[in-house]
């Protein structure tokens, strides 16, 4: 139903990519030398430097690979809010249920893929990037582009006490919206409690309404019914947290329903938010620009 079956442990990415920051220099630092080369301090339109600087951040969480599956799916629930709904709905799923992509993306065996070496591994995620996550970056900007409040007031000789924003990516609001902020917090839940699995089915249906705020209603009317009413699928969903089955039957869900709503949602929602200066800080609060 959902692709292959449930992973295995092995040596853990995390030691080679120690092994390969020994080596040369960290994506981590590589990217973060490109962000601070290409920018500025205090752009004039500074969302879209936040959205840069989130989106630089994801890159570096792919490249570097993850530990688990249920790390992976978080990253696209991530990744769908920063690149503003622009991806499509079966990537969701491609990406966490097929076996050579998901053995590729957590550095090791799973499901029924054996495994890369890993500068096999590596770049197999580079031309994913290549692939998948830049272009959707790129239409993400497309599309906002314009939308981002162009911040003029402190050049301006009459208004000398205005101060641009400075250091974007401080930011506290994904592109500086703080409707995608509270989206994004209500999808991390959604998604973290459905991962950890519902006590009984009553729970699920309270999740059931609750999901349909964070997906701002883009998730089908009847997909929480089918997944009540279907005894399997609901056994898996309030099923024991430390159940390999239930679990990977709890993320193969995730991926085919629940993320490409969230992607929908971010994507509807990104146009029509309002744009605020805040890095969650009174001092450091500025202006606001509504573009709706």
């Amino acid at each position: 139903m959902f692709g292959d079956d449930v992973d295995v442990m092995v040596t853990s990415p995390s030691t080679r990519r120690a092994e390969r920051s020994s080596r040369s220099p960290s994506t981590k630092e590589r990217i973060e030398d490109a962000v601070q080369a290409a920018g500025t301090d205090s752009p004039i339109r500074a969302a879209v430097g936040k959205l840069s600087a989130d989106q630089a951040r994801l890159l570096v969480d792919v490249l570097e690979g993850f530990e688990t599956r249920r790390e992976l799916l978080e990253w696209q629930q991530d990744l769908a809010v920063h690149a503003l709904g622009q991806l499509d709905d079966e990537w969701f799923t491609r990406s966490a249920c097929h076996s050579p992509t998901v053995s590729a993306l957590l550095d090791r065996p799973w499901g029924t893929s054996d495994g890369y070496s890993a500068e096999v591994a590596l770049e197999f995620r580079r031309a994913y990037v290549a692939e998948f996550v830049l272009p959707a970056f790129h239409e993400a900007l497309k599309v906002f582009r314009w939308a981002a409040v162009a911040r003029v007031e402190h050049l301006d000789d009459e208004n000398e006490d205005a101060k641009p924003v400075e250091s974007p990516d401080r930011q506290q609001f994904p592109a500086m919206r703080p409707e995608l902020g509270e989206l994004n917090d209500r999808q991390e839940w959604a998604l973290g409690e459905l991962l950890d699995g519902f006590d009984d089915a009553e729970a699920l249906l309270v999740w059931g309404h609750q999901v349909t705020a964070a997906s701002y209603a883009e998730i089908d009317s009847s997909t929480v019914t089918r997944a009540y009413f279907e005894r399997p699928i609901r056994e898996h969903l309030c099923g024991p947290r430390d159940d390999a089955r239930a679990r990977f039957m709890r993320e193969s869900w995730a991926a085919k329903y629940l993320l490409p709503s969230f992607n929908r949602a971010a994507a509807a929602l990104a146009q029509r938010a309002t744009e605020v200066a805040s890095t969650g800080d009174p001092g450091h609060e500025g202006g606001s620009g509504s573009i709706s």
